[in-house]
């Protein structure tokens, strides 16, 4: 096949408590880039440095066409990796240096996209524990997390403020900048979102690229109160595509999916998570900039709901990147 001829790395790995997700979205990702009939390597990061085989690497060394990375958290999503790349004139699947690590700062992510009339929650950052009192006016339950983290290690979601001390404490232990976001009560859903000059939906090459929503999920954790980590990989939620709302409220996440896609100069895959509260509507409560690729993650079962072949996507998206 003519896609041979060019060298695929596909990153995953890091160092990170988002490690072992990585790995499971790196193994995904690599056998759809084989399926799509590209020479492909698996380079695995960790504390010694970038390893193909379990030996030590320079990426800039072996001659890459392309870099699919799906090191989730940090050095990854936060802009790092992609900063390396750049500087090596490798194209890559994820963001540029600075959308990266404001897409990875939720707090001031968040207040980016309040600026710009995108409804999210109200919230507070803090580098140290704070007097309380400041959160009486606040709606509970409320969500304490680190500001810089995924997958939702370290947040804890409280319902009295006797709870705040524990809470903050053990999303300082992923991050020293803790945000706490009022609770929203609702249905919560993700929106898988792209970039392409292909109308995937159509089928059709398109004269300039489009931003497109992928599908929307309805989340329904079974054994806890929100979408933690045990919900997301360990099988405790319900994960229904397409989700179980109007029409037009999927019309409208769709809408500020790709709107706020575009407000932050996005790049790739990426998943907007929301929560539809009955009177206000749609409340975006983060964006993941390299969303989870596992057997387990939303993104894939978007994928396989609409028909599309997870290899076509991403060979689709490295041939706009390589070109």
């Amino acid at each position: 096949m003519e896609n041979v001829q060019k060298l695929i790395g596909v990153l995953a790995g890091g160092y990170s408590s988002e490690r072992g997700i990585s790995l499971a979205s790196g193994k995904t990702a690599y056998d759809a880039f084989v399926e799509a009939g590209y020479a492909t390597i698996f380079i695995e990061l960790d504390r010694e440095g970038f390893k193909v085989d379990g030996q030590l690497v320079k990426i800039s060394d072996l001659g890459l066409a392309y870099v699919f990375n799906v090191i989730h958290g940090t050095p990854g999503e936060d802009g790092h990796i992609s900063g390396m790349l750049e500087v090596f004139g490798i194209p890559h699947s994820t963001c540029d240096t600075f959308t990266s690590a404001l897409t990875f700062s939720k707090f001031q992510c968040n207040t980016l996209l309040r600026d710009k009339g995108i409804a999210v929650p109200r919230g507070k950052s803090l580098l140290e524990m704070p007097d309380l009192s400041i959160f009486s006016d606040w709606n509970f339950p409320l969500f304490v997390k680190p500001n810089r983290s995924g997958s939702s290690f370290g947040v804890s979601r409280i319902t009295s403020i006797t709870e705040f001390a524990k809470a903050f404490e053990v999303a300082q232990k992923e991050c020293q900048e803790v945000i706490v976001e009022e609770g929203i009560t609702g249905v919560e859903v993700g929106c898988g979102v792209l970039r392409s000059a292909y109308d995937f939906g159509a089928g059709v090459q398109l004269d300039t690229p489009k931003t497109q929503a992928i599908a929307i999920t309805e989340i329904v954790p079974t054994e806890s109160d929100f979408f933690d980590y045990e919900a997301k990989y360990d099988g405790k939620s319900q994960e229904i595509t397409p989700a179980r709302i109007s029409a037009d409220t999927d019309a409208l996440i769709q809408e500020i999916s790709t709107r706020t896609y575009d407000v932050l100069g996005l790049n790739g895959i990426v998943r907007m998570d929301f929560i539809i509260d009955p009177d206000k509507g749609p409340i975006l409560i983060e964006v993941n900039s390299i969303p989870g690729l596992s057997p387990a993650s939303i993104v894939p079962q978007q994928v396989a709901y609409r028909g599309w072949k997870l290899s076509k996507v991403l060979s689709r998206l490295a041939e706009e990147q390589i070109a």
